[in-house]
């Protein structure tokens, strides 16, 4: 502690003389005598578990001398420092039962009249009982729902904390969540303290308490009883609480992959297993597939479609009627009448159920028309949006988590948001370069990507007939294109409507202006720096390759089949009309062979031009240096800076070719070379061919670009030799030009739909300077700017004489 923090910890001690002790970490030197106490040799200090109160002697730096001293064996944190702080503490705590609560907890007087109703659930018949070996959970009461995130916030655990942990109390799957809880302190040390302190495996410390807790057996019991609540903050803003879900995710899917699980699976019986699993690991992995299941839709929806007929040699493909003359149903009214039975109102029951908890939690504490009215607010200020999104950010963390591995603690804050996070913004570092950050780069790879496919998909089905040609089924597909919609909203979109003050429009023109220099400042620098660090990560333990190539080398091959009929189909037409001057291997060929040609070329000739211009620099270096050879350091001072300038130019170390430019004409040409290898659908007016070529071209060519990361990062290494820029400046340069080209579409798209709100959002200050409808959303309050831009000195005014200046 430094001095203010130690003047704020006496100041504490004088106020809680009698209650207020603190248990901390100390560590001296190893001393004469540490070989005689067999101290390792390799350990450098003596760390030592201290408490100290009120009664303890202040010495002159303000520090107090400990009254107990307990030698731990090494250094004592292993993990992320909360449950080894609670573990090392264990000792010291008074009494045989055990609360642990955070700082930023506070309980009720007129509740803690209960609190010996609470110890009475461990009384016991006689000493030793089982009875007595229990772990009493409590609720908490969340204050900090406020505003639509924290209210959102705020019901998720309201739920979770009540009517959730009583029911898996009763079924047997309810471990330890952390406060407010009481243990009996006794069987947590005898199984190792009351949390998991190992770094990445256990992050979600605090069940390890409950799980090792059940797995001892010998009448241990976890109960859920509701004898007085501790108040809790929640977070309160888009990223904060996000961010604190990406911790449970990671966390769970750390979970996973223990002993202790493990051995959970296989003595629990079935209802208790089964409810264990839905308790935890199987929650978020049902947000992973519910996730998941609508792109897999639109791509089963997309592939039936362009499997159906053309629209001329209908013969060819076997598209004739009946034995008995009735028509032949379409794919599109086959797929709409399959949608329609599965999407229909009860989509409407679906969302609602998933609030049930919260419904009846409320009802049972308030009345039901104040959980009515809770739901209904709550529906209306778009709720739906967040927890679809964050659905989708639990999916991809714990996915990623079982596949990379790498959980790390993830500090979330408790304040109130009320600062606009920008789309992009560049700061420049002391030492050169910038440091890139805002709301895209937060969630592009998680799921911005995917809410582009998803709308594009949902184009294509449009553009293919899925809805003009479904007939009289037509009317059934409201309600998928209304989860469509709102799905494909959420992950494009939802960061920026709860973002505060998004839609002004001076700090919407410095997101534009920054999202250009983001892609064009440096020859495009700051994108592969942040591209690399974030999506790349050439430093981590990834394979080449991973389990989503070989998923997406699945759907590119049923694409493929279906695309061989339509090439095979064409081939007949061909050989009828006696024009076959294409075999069927050609067709196939120019249906299957990835448009890269022109582009790989490009790209080689640009990284040859680039390495000659840096020989001819390295060439000119040494006269430069024996021209300056009379001036003695300086000269060479000189070759060097103008050697080390070249070496920094251009994003492969050379030349002032933009990236972005590279983007233009990569992309260019592979379309022109894509439409050109499928004229012949466009020829004979086969739209449903020509389709399915280009997205299947384009879906090799990802798997092409998955491969190309891979091998920068095998690669990566490479880079410092000269001799390997030949090698690896052509996948580089080819691989940057696609995913930058992404991002440059991903963020283009959601800024140009972005335009439309802030326009309205002008006209509604304009009309309405006191009432912001985007304000109202976010904070269910219209006025909350006037508020924030409140006078310090008028509000001193006002303590004073009782009116605001000015006024």
């Amino acid at each position: 502690f430094n001095k203010t923090q130690l003047e704020h910890t006496n100041m504490m001690f004088a106020k809680f003389p009698s209650c207020l002790k603190v248990a901390f970490i100390n560590c001296e030197d190893k001393g004469s005598g540490a070989a005689a106490d067999k101290v390792h040799d390799k350990q450098e200090r003596r760390y030592y578990s201290c408490l100290i109160d009120a009664t303890c002697p202040t010495g002159a730096d303000l520090r107090r001398t400990p009254i107990f001293s307990i030698e731990l064996p090494g250094y004592p944190i292993l993990g992320d420092g909360k449950g080894d702080n609670q573990n090392h503490a264990a000792p010291f705590m008074r009494g045989p039962f055990a609360q642990c609560i955070d700082a930023n907890q506070g309980g009720y007087f007129e509740q803690a009249l209960l609190l010996p109703c609470a110890l009475g659930e461990f009384r016991t018949r006689k000493r030793g009982d089982s009875e007595a070996k229990k772990i009493v959970g409590f609720p908490e009461h969340i204050t900090s729902d406020i505003g639509s995130i924290g209210d959102f916030a705020a019901s998720a655990e309201v739920a979770f904390g009540g009517i959730l942990q009583r029911s898996y109390a009763v079924l047997g799957a309810r471990m330890h969540y952390g406060h407010p809880d009481i243990m009996n302190k006794l069987y947590m040390m005898q199984q190792g303290g009351v949390s998991k302190a190992s770094k990445t495996l256990n992050l979600s410390e605090d069940i390890f308490a409950g799980m090792d807790f059940t797995l001892r057996g010998s009448g241990r019991t976890i109960k859920h009883c509701e004898y007085f609540h501790l108040a809790k903050g929640r977070d309160l803003g888009f990223n904060t609480v996000l961010g604190f879900f990406s911790k449970l995710s990671s966390g769970t899917g750390e979970q996973v992959i223990t002993r202790q699980a493990f051995r959970l699976g296989q003595t629990l019986e079935l209802p208790e297993a089964l409810t264990f699993y839905y308790a935890h690991v199987g929650y978020y992995f049902t947000q992973y597939f519910v996730s998941m299941s609508l792109p897999l839709l639109v791509f089963t929806w997309l592939l039936v479609l362009v499997s159906d007929c053309e629209s001329s040699f209908d013969a060819f493909l076997g598209c004739t009627a009946t034995a008995s003359g009735v028509p032949r149903a379409t794919t599109a009214n086959i797929m709409a009448r399959l949608l329609g039975v599965w999407f229909s109102w009860l989509l409407l029951l679906f969302l609602v159920a998933t609030s049930l908890p919260l419904v009846v939690q409320v009802c049972m504490e308030r009345s039901v028309l104040i959980a009515v009215l809770r739901l209904i607010q709550q529906i209306f200020t778009c709720s739906p949006l967040l927890f679809i999104f964050q659905g989708k950010v639990i999916g991809y963390y714990i996915v990623n988590e079982l596949r990379y591995g790498g959980a790390t603690y993830v500090s979330t804050g408790r304040g109130l948001p009320c600062e606009r996070r920008p789309f992009m913004k560049l700061t420049a570092r002391p030492g050169g370069g910038y440091n890139c950050e805002g709301l895209y780069l937060d969630y592009a790879a998680i799921a911005y990507y995917d809410g582009a496919l998803l709308l594009c998909g949902t184009l294509l089905i449009a553009a293919l007939g899925g809805v003009t040609e479904a007939g009289d089924a037509q009317e059934k597909l409201k309600w998928i294109f209304a989860s469509l919609g709102l799905v494909t909203t959420s992950w494009l979109f939802a960061p920026f409507i709860f973002n505060p003050y998004q839609f002004l429009v001076k700090p919407f023109c410095e997101d534009l202006s920054n999202s250009v220099a983001f892609f064009h400042r440096g020859g495009g620098k700051c994108w592969i720096e942040w591209y690399t660090k974030t999506q790349l990560k050439p430093s981590s333990n990834r394979s080449a390759i991973d389990i989503s190539f070989f998923f997406a080398a699945f759907c590119v091959a049923a694409w493929y089949m279906i695309m061989v009929v339509k090439t095979e189909a064409l081939e007949s037409i061909f050989s009828a009309q006696g024009a076959g001057n294409l075999g069927p291997r050609s067709m196939r060929a120019l249906v299957i062979a990835p448009p890269i040609a022109a582009s790989v070329g490009y790209c080689l000739v640009i990284v040859l031009l680039q390495l000659a211009f840096r020989t001819c620099l390295d060439c000119m270096t040494p006269s430069r240096g024996s021209a300056d050879s009379e001036e003695g350091r300086g000269g060479e001072t000189a070759a060097a800076s103008a050697k080390g300038a070249a070496n920094k130019r251009g994003p492969l170390g050379v030349g002032g070719l933009p990236l972005a430019l590279s983007v233009l004409v990569v992309v260019g040409l592979e379309v022109a070379e894509a439409a050109y290898s499928l004229r012949k659908f466009y020829d004979f007016e086969w739209s449903r061919a020509l389709v399915g070529g280009l997205v299947l071209k384009w879906g090799i060519v990802c798997l092409l670009v998955h491969l190309g990361e891979g091998l920068l990062r095998v690669g990566e290494r490479c880079q410092r030799y000269r001799g390997c820029d030949a090698l690896w400046g052509v996948p580089r340069l080819w691989v940057h030009a696609h995913r930058m080209g992404r991002d440059m579409l991903v963020s283009g798209l959601i800024l140009l739909a972005l335009v439309p709100f802030v326009v309205l959002n002008r006209l509604n200050l304009c009309l309405c300077p006191g009432l912001s409808l985007h304000h109202l959303l976010i904070y269910r309050n219209p006025n909350h700017l006037r508020r924030r831009e409140l006078n310090l000195d008028d509000l001193r005014t006002f303590y004073r004489t009782g009116t605001l200046g000015g006024a």
